[in-house]
């Protein structure tokens, strides 16, 4: 009698495990077919607004965990309007958000190619160990906030020199509401950058970057096109980045900083900061031996910042409080001339 009701028992924990796992497995099944109906959506809603986009492979992934939608060989080619670039990436798996389809993860490690019209020597090609894209859409497909975080990431152009590395960057963008119209912002930036690593050596700092952190508001609409003809358009239209904070640690400055960038008519950056600056005695000596600066003028800088310098309470390092400008491709720190600033190229 007890052997019996032992099977029964059994038999009744077998025979819900087994319904769990039916009802588990038809949930998940509509689950994906309904993510993967909704991906298959709304690229068909934008290849009808012009977008070209394309996949050699869609599948569904992710049992038994969330399911995701797996995108092979991915191309995407805005229309003109949108500035006729195009993107590609060998592999793209969109996990949506619970319950939630305005949000949703892009993850998409490996080599990415990007082309414009204004990339006249090339496509620009990255590789990432990690590069996850978090984006929040409103009901009609716009995006409205996106999270990038990159890791042991470079980009290159395209002779495969590299142009910048980092181990991390970690940046968040939130378009402002066009609703409100008391408010100039067209967007706001919040990231951070660890090792970065620029191909322009700007002797005599380190040739890598330890950390930079950056809060900023982007002042006026950035319309998309070609890119000089956009950075003309939003500059003629009194567009600025006003930065709320940067801070850098660039051996051997650190420097601490907060002002507003903006483009001359020759697209060239102009910029005003109110810094506050820790290491300018090495950086004035370093400068002074790859003779950025004349001989002889890094001591009498050296006096005269010196007198301006305070050490903080707490502080091993005097801290300088200077304004710092660029204007007509010279930078200067205070009252010193320092150097000459390269040109940006837009094309």
């Amino acid at each position: 009698m007890i052997v019996l009701l032992s099977r029964k028992v059994l038999w009744s924990c077998i025979g819900t495990i087994v319904a769990s796992a039916l009802i588990y497995g038809g949930l998940w099944a509509a689950l994906a077919f309904g993510a993967r109906d909704i991906t298959e959506d709304w690229i068909t809603k934008q290849r009808q607004d012009g977008w070209a986009i394309a996949a050699s492979a869609t599948r569904i992934d992710g049992f038994p965990g969330w399911p995701v939608v797996a995108l092979e060989d991915v191309a995407v080619t805005a229309p003109l309007e949108e500035g006729a670039w195009s993107w590609s990436a060998e592999r793209i798996t969109l996990v949506p958000a619970a319950f939630d389809l305005t949000q949703l993860t892009i993850r998409t490690p490996g080599r990415h190619t990007f082309n414009a019209p204004w990339a006249t020597n090339g496509p620009l090609i990255a590789n990432a160990a990690r590069a996850d894209f978090e984006i929040d859409i409103d009901s009609r497909g716009r995006l409205q906030r996106g999270h990038v975080t990159l890791e042991d990431t470079e980009l290159l152009d395209a002779r495969r020199v590299p142009l910048v590395r980092t181990s991390l960057l970690d940046l968040e963008l939130a378009l402002a509401d066009s609703t409100d119209q008391t408010d100039d912002v067209f967007a706001r930036f919040t990231g951070r950058s660890d090792n970065l690593r620029p191909a322009m050596n700007l002797r005599p700092f380190d040739p890598i970057i330890r950390t930079v952190r950056l809060d900023a508001d982007l002042i006026g609409e950035f319309q998309p096109g070609r890119l000089q003809d956009a950075l003309d358009a939003w500059r003629q239209g009194g567009g600025t980045l006003e930065v709320r904070r940067i801070f850098l640690d660039w051996p051997p400055l650190t420097i601490d900083a907060g002002g507003t960038v903006a483009l001359d008519e020759a697209l060239q950056p102009i910029a005003a900061f109110s810094t506050r600056i820790t290491g300018f005695k090495d950086a004035l000596r370093a400068l002074e031996t790859n003779g950025a600066i004349k001989k002889g003028q890094a001591a009498s800088a050296q006096v005269i910042l010196s007198l301006l310098a305070k050490t903080p309470p707490g502080g091993d390092a005097p801290e300088l409080q200077v304004p710092l400008s660029i204007q007509d491709q010279r930078l200067t720190v205070g009252p010193f001339d320092v150097m000459r600033v390269p040109a940006v190229r837009w094309e």
